[in-house]
């Protein structure tokens, strides 16, 4: 725990904002109650950011305790990672042995993607911690015998509701079929013990859900990604089946911009691909051979109860989060895996200690060194694919991992050299996933497509500078992504502009509206929320907000892309601005000022 959390706060500050989209929010919840409650993107309260607002309201209190800065928002999600990290040992030390939850903890801290997202502001931070706490409690309702502690599962599950919505329903899955195969209650009470959980789950997530759909639409701010001012139709649309089927990327993106973010065909094999290789492939193959080993023990039926009934969760977990990964559509993000990475080294921790006890028998030695194999080609790969930052990566996996497998088809003749074959494959399995971690601690990284590790065939799609970004990345694209660079003569402007106004300027787009936001320290309306195209505000609305003197300012620098295709509400308030006002020109921006 020393260790991870050094790996996890060291530097924190390299990614400044991380992402402004939620810091921005952060700052609006930690000055206005109702911005708070409804996660506001701004103080103003025009719109919600597109996720419920659990995380938001853990980043609003430490901003309001000790002041915005990165530190104050990333601090917060630098402790949860440590705090999973914890609770996973602690989950597999009760229900399997001390060697492997050291091992499995060891993994996941390491775990590149772990470590890119618990130094950053997404949700995935708090998300992943409550699904391990919903794994965990329901496993101790089946050790204990106690509906209770079920109960509290189902209480975690809505708290992760609230934080990221319908992803936390990959767990699910697992912890029914662990519940209903290995509880001692009767049939019928493990059925209504997990519908008792259901419930829990839905009065602890979903008290939030009523509110806001309760609120009449003029005393709250719009709920962001929905098209129906609906919390409702965000969770079951925006970030639920349209996650899956690639609406989200369709009703979105231009044509252009939605085949740069899709560019993944479906299928286990995506895993092979730059983007995820090196994100979580280093103990892939372990997992797999980790997940054989659980099948065996559940058909002979070896081993504890509860050891079978943590392999059943580990295994359903990992299935499906793998399963969906694979096979979702439209914007995929690389470090969507993180839900599957506790389960992941759980796996691989089993399975690798299994097969390692057992290296005496002349077929597990094999099963052992063809499984470091595919965990060297897979290494291999990120390797290769990462020779700008380091350019002799590949030469020194091959060497590694050649003389690990070696020593595992030769078992060294004396204890002496069997205790540097362990330590050999000790540090071989962990060189790849230690090296991008803290490539990652010491990179910067910014904006909403966060990515670990070092740069991929020489591109760094998270860069703050967008120095990297490559050349087929278009402007339109960058502006949802990362937002403008502010420039310092608007700044200027926004804090000089009239207090009595709701919001300093109005931008078309979430994460330009947050940079300035954060510059500025005023409230920015975000026209058409994340990417432009939330209809909200109207032409309308925008024009009686601007005739009674509520937004000083309409800034344009790169549009998303449909705006820019004149597509929108966003695009019909540019040009009517364009139309009514006079531009000036600031940098790289084009300024409106809208006040008589």
């Amino acid at each position: 725990m020393v260790l991870t959390s050094l790996l996890y706060l060291w530097g924190l500050d390299h990614n400044g904002w991380a992402n402004s989209y939620y810091s921005a929010a952060a700052m609006a919840g930690s000055q206005d109650w109702t911005a708070f409650f409804f996660a506001s993107s701004d103080p103003g309260n025009a719109i919600s950011v597109d996720k419920p607002p659990l995380s938001l309201w853990v980043m609003s209190a430490s901003v309001w305790a000790f002041g915005l800065s990165p530190w104050s928002i990333l601090v917060p999600q630098a402790l949860m990672g440590v705090a999973s990290v914890y609770l996973l040992h602690r989950m597999v030390r009760t229900y399997v042995n001390a060697a492997s939850a050291l091992l499995a903890a060891a993994f996941f801290a390491a775990m590149p993607v772990a470590t890119v997202m618990f130094r950053y502001n997404n949700p995935d931070a708090l998300l992943v911690l409550l699904m391990i706490g919903v794994a965990y409690t329901a496993l101790e309702s089946i050790r204990r015998g106690s509906p209770r502690w079920l109960i509290f599962a189902g209480a975690l599950t809505g708290a992760a509701l609230l934080t990221k919505q319908l992803q936390v329903a990959l767990v699910l899955p697992a912890v029914a079929a662990a519940y209903l195969m290995f509880a001692t209650a009767p049939l019928i009470r493990r059925i209504l013990h997990l519908c008792g959980a259901l419930l829990a789950a839905a009065i602890a997530g979903g008290w939030w859900f009523v509110l806001v759909q309760l609120t009449p639409a003029s005393s709250r701010p719009f709920v962001g990604g929905s098209r129906l001012n609906s919390a409702v139709e965000l969770t079951l649309g925006y970030n639920g089946l349209d996650r899956l089927t690639g609406e989200d990327a369709s009703r979105t993106m231009s044509p252009t911009a939605a085949h740069l973010a899709e560019k993944l065909d479906p299928g286990f094999q995506r895993f092979l691909q730059p983007q995820f290789t090196g994100q979580f492939g280093w103990f892939l193959p372990l997992a797999i051979a980790g997940l054989c080993f659980a099948i065996w023990h559940l058909i002979r039926r070896s081993g504890s109860r509860n050891y079978r009934a943590f392999l059943v969760l580990c295994g359903v977990w990992f299935l499906c989060s793998a399963t969906v990964l694979a096979f979702m559509s439209g914007i995929v993000h690389p470090y969507y895996a993180l839900t599957a990475i506790p389960p992941l080294c759980g796996l691989a921790a089993v399975g690798l200690i299994h097969m390692y006890r057992l290296r005496s028998r002349r077929n597990i030695r094999l099963a052992l060194a063809a499984t470091f194999l595919s965990t060297m080609v897979l290494g291999f790969l990120s390797a290769v694919r990462s020779t700008a930052d380091f350019p002799v990566g590949p030469q020194v996996a091959l060497v590694l991992w050649s003389s690990t497998i070696a020593l595992q088809l030769l078992p060294p003749p004396t204890a002496a050299l069997r205790t540097i074959s362990t330590g050999l494959l000790a540090v071989t399995l962990m060189a790849g996933p230690v090296v991008w971690s803290v490539n990652t601690v010491l990179s910067p990284h910014a904006g909403a497509g966060v990515v670990s590790g070092p740069s991929i065939l020489g591109i760094r799609t998270d860069h703050p500078d967008r120095q990297q970004l490559g050349s087929d990345m278009p402007p339109s694209f960058t502006a949802v992504m990362f937002g403008d660079i502010p420039e310092r003569g608007v700044v200027s402007r926004l804090i000089a502009a009239p207090p009595s106004t709701a919001w300093a300027a109005a931008m078309v787009g979430s994460e330009t509206a947050a940079n300035y936001q954060l510059e500025s320290k005023r409230s920015v309306l975000p026209l058409g929320g994340f990417d432009g195209t939330d209809p909200f505000p109207t032409l309308e609305q925008f024009q009686m907000m601007v005739d009674h003197g509520q937004v000083s300012s309409l800034v344009i620098q790169e549009l998303p892309p449909l705006t820019l295709e004149g597509r929108g509400e966003s695009a019909r308030i540019v040009e009517w601005v364009r139309a009514q006002y006079p531009a000036e020109q600031i940098g790289a921006a084009q300024y409106f000022n809208l006040l008589p």
